[in-house]
């Protein structure tokens, strides 16, 4: 492909909202062409924003010749069919985290795929996140030795707003927030064979009347006799707090932190240290490599690096975590 890729950003929320900017200003070979929301103001206020054009339905968009690929940015239980509709339409696609609610939607997402031969990536940053990569290099080149445990804090500041409260259109906490340190987990370390969760309401009832939890933790082994554990919780006090610890028995690999280095105030009290407010500054430049990695991929015709079965596997470990809190016992993950 000459011609640089034509993408069109489809949900305008906080994160597509990001997509776009990004596609329009800082992806080498990309060419945003459109936005869609079915809020049209919103859709409009935006297209206008960046100079491009703009759509409030799908499929209308989807006959856009101009466009090549689309980024899928809508409410996680909107994503199974937009796949569909866009790989039947021959676009390519990103699609944002998770890429299903169920294993069931996700299977039927790579049939869809494997029929259609459009290539399909799921938006799991960290994996393009310096720290996470030199995380893995290292792994790999046998710095630590061999990986004992792994370990990941992950705690957001506040609650998921609106349909992302409901696990049954998020996937709730297994999936909606922690899908990424099971992606992590399994990058650097290995599949994961077995899950056992404690869990439970602590802080917000109205989470709990929607049935997810807002504070776990999850025991898991690794295929490889690994040992891994995270916790997981819907509120911080100071910010983001995402922190990752991979232990080996020649060291231990260290990544993220609970505190903005970037910015301190000194008194005679001592120095002040302040937390990280979100994920989007996090991660700033790994949302910029991964959609450059898609990109590059289609235009390269090669295998994204996250694929639709990384997107099942994640789905599987998730609802194996669901069993195991409700069960109150260790679970297997079922193989793909």
């Amino acid at each position: 492909m000459s011609k640089p890729l034509g993408v069109a950003v489809v949900g305008l929320g906080r994160i597509g909202r990001l997509h776009a900017e990004l596609l329009r200003f800082r992806i080498e070979r990309a060419k945003l062409v459109a936005v869609v929301d079915v809020i049209e103001d919103l859709a409009k206020s935006t297209a206008e924003r960046l100079g491009v054009k703009y759509y409030t339905d799908l499929d209308k968009a989807l006959r856009d010749e101009e466009i090549n690929a689309v980024v899928i940015a809508t409410p996680t239980f909107l994503h199974k069919d937009m796949i569909i509709q866009s790989a039947k339409a021959g676009k390519h696609i990103f699609v944002e985290k998770p890429m299903t609610v169920t294993s069931s939607e996700a299977r039927e997402v790579i049939n869809v795929i494997n029929q259609t031969k459009v290539k399909l990536m799921v938006g799991y940053m960290r994996r393009f996140d310096s720290g996470y990569r030199r995380a893995k290099e290292l792994v790999e080149k046998g710095a630590i030795g061999r990986v004992i445990s792994f370990i990941s804090i992950a705690r957001d500041p506040g609650p998921p707003p609106g349909w992302a409260a409901d696990p049954s259109k998020s996937g709730g906490i297994f999936l909606d927030q922690l899908s990424h340190d099971f992606d992590i987990a399994r990058w650097i370390v290995g599949e994961i064979s077995e899950v056992y969760v404690v869990g439970g309401n602590y802080m917000f009832e109205e989470i709990k009347k929607l049935g997810d939890l807002d504070a776990v933790s999850i025991l898991f082994k690794f295929v490889n006799g690994a040992q891994g554990y995270i916790q997981g919780t819907r509120k911080c006090a100071f910010g983001y707090d995402l922190r990752t610890e991979i232990y080996g028995e020649k060291g231990t690999i260290y990544v993220g932190s609970h505190i903005d280095n970037l910015y301190a105030q000194g008194t005679e009290q001592g120095i002040t240290f302040y937390g990280i407010p979100w994920f989007e500054k996090r991660f700033f430049d790994a949302y910029i490599a991964e959609l450059q990695a898609f990109v590059d991929s289609v235009i390269q015709d090669k295998e994204p690096p996250i694929t639709a079965i990384d997107g099942l596997k994640v789905t599987l470990i998730a609802e194996a975590c669901w069993r195991s809190y409700r069960e109150g016992k260790p679970v297997e993950v079922p193989k793909e």
